[in-house]
């Protein structure tokens, strides 16, 4: 266990604040199993550290309909016009004059993503195209060969795994987050990666943990361990040590079960009496939002950030989810309302991390579990393969990376149907995840070793960096 040492003195050096952190939630370290053997991503100290760094993964549960997100407008190539996406969206199409452009204009956003427009307009947006798992750069062919194709492809759980493992099997249990948080979040006795949605795959690792809050409750110190909260209790003085020698003696106990939940025990210690007393009474802005939402849970992410000096975490790494996203039937209800709560969260998070000043040192970006159809199955889309994604902050290198894949309903090679003359409407990814995935971690300082080991696959690609971020 690290020493907690340095937390006990900064929490000690604020006592007496006890005021609760407005929309922080219940913090428990979770202890995660992996399947890389540890210390295989040793922390990167040989490196330079270029300052704080802090990811955030936004995974939008249920598989997005993103190539209504990021539409073309009026692009050179084939199969990638307005007139092509419209023919074959159909009844779900974007009318071309309600698209927000960005950049060189070939290309528009939803018009209710104007948030995500507007960090664009500063220069400050990635898109990275028509990106999901893949072991190997992949086409129809192999698709109906059946060639080296990732696990359970079109399944809700299985390609969430494949997305927050970048791995090419579901049983695999170290997510890439994870991988990063362990080679790079050294420096704090609490663990500094962070789950705003429950357990997360994507932050899984050997010999690593990462914490679990809510939005909508508060963190509060665990009675019984806080001196300041067991003055009612009678005989406190020997319920401390009964509390402190049943730790330490669980701590020592033969059973690695025993002292695995002792060792999670104390960190949930730590780590209450530390975000309490650390961020309690930070504000960054964000009142407005509902805890409920998504950003109320950006919100919880904000305010992690703005302490991350003060709880001596250079990396951070998280993780906050959106359900909703499965739009088999309603989608033309639907879909303008899950763009609403997605769209109001990014525009406050940013505007938060504006105000701090630390946007340079923030990235964020989204997943999902896969696109959907192109086509519509009469009420709404279903599950389908490749979509685009999102990137954005200070260090972001605005544009359009990977390739972009034809749209046509006919004649088509990056659908994944096996027969040409049964349009799927579900397109093959032009890039991996483990592409997506190494460029945020090399970002976050992992070396190329390292990397690799993140990644197994990625030496089956060309491209190992889509080139989305300044160093």
């Amino acid at each position: 266990m690290s020493n907690p040492d340095p937390i006990r003195q900064l929490v000690s050096q604020t006592a007496g604040r006890r005021t609760v952190l407005k929309g922080l939630g219940t913090a428990a370290a979770g202890v995660t199993l992996a399947g890389l053997p540890v210390g295989s991503l040793a922390p990167a100290s040989a490196q330079a550290s270029p300052g704080p760094r802090s990811l955030v993964c936004i995974f939008l549960f249920g598989g997005a309909d993103s190539f209504n997100m990021f539409v073309p407008r009026d692009h050179a190539e084939a199969g990638q016009n307005h007139a092509t996406y419209a023919a074959t969206r159909g009844q779900f199409a974007v009318d071309a004059g309600s698209l927000l452009g960005i950049g060189d204009g070939a290309f528009g956003l939803h018009p209710g993503l104007d948030s995500l427009a507007t960090i664009a307009e500063s220069g400050r947006l990635a898109t990275v195209m028509n990106v999901g798992p893949l072991i190997r750069p992949t086409t129809n062919a192999d698709v109906v060969a059946r060639a080296e194709l990732p696990q359970l492809l079109f399944a809700h759980n299985a390609q969430q795994k494949l997305w927050q493992t970048g791995r090419r099997v579901v049983a695999v249990n170290e997510g890439w987050g994870g991988s990063i948080a362990r080679a790079v979040g050294q420096g704090s006795a609490i663990s500094s990666a962070f789950s705003i949605s429950g357990s997360a795959p994507w932050l899984a690792s050997v010999g690593g943990r990462y914490s679990r809050l809510s939005s909508t409750v508060s963190i509060e110190r665990l009675i019984g361990y806080d001196a300041s909260l067991r003055s009612w209790i009678p005989s406190s003085e020997g319920l401390e040590a009964v509390m402190s020698t049943g730790l330490s003696s669980a701590a020592g106990a033969a059973n690695p079960l025993v002292r695995a939940a002792s060792d999670a025990m104390q960190s949930s210690i730590i780590a209450t009496d530390a975000l309490q007393e650390v961020t309690a009474e930070t504000e960054v802005g964000m009142d407005d939002v509902s805890a409920r939402t998504l950003g109320g849970r950006l919100r919880t992410v904000a305010q992690l950030i703005a302490n991350r000096d003060a709880l001596g975490m250079e990396r951070q790494v998280f993780f906050v989810g959106m359900g909703g996203w499965d739009t088999h039937g309603g989608q033309a209800e639907r879909f303008p309302v899950l763009l609403r709560e997605l769209n109001e969260a990014i525009g406050a998070f940013q505007g938060s991390l504006d105000g701090m000043g630390v946007s340079d040192s923030v990235t964020t970006f989204t997943t999902s579990d896969f696109g959907r159809t192109l086509t519509s199955n009469g009420d709404g889309t279903d599950h389908a393969w490749g979509g685009n994604a999102f990137v954005w902050g200070g260090a972001v290198n605005d544009g359009r990376y990977g390739t972009f894949p034809n749209l046509s309903i006919t004649n088509n090679p990056d659908d994944a149907s096996e027969d040409p003359a049964d349009f799927g409407g579900r397109l093959i990814p032009t890039t991996s995840v483990v592409q997506y995935g190494a460029t945020l971690a090399r970002w976050m300082g992992l070396s190329e070793a390292q990397i690799d080991t993140a990644f197994p696959d990625l030496s089956n690609f060309g491209v190992r960096d889509l080139g989305f971020l300044s160093a």
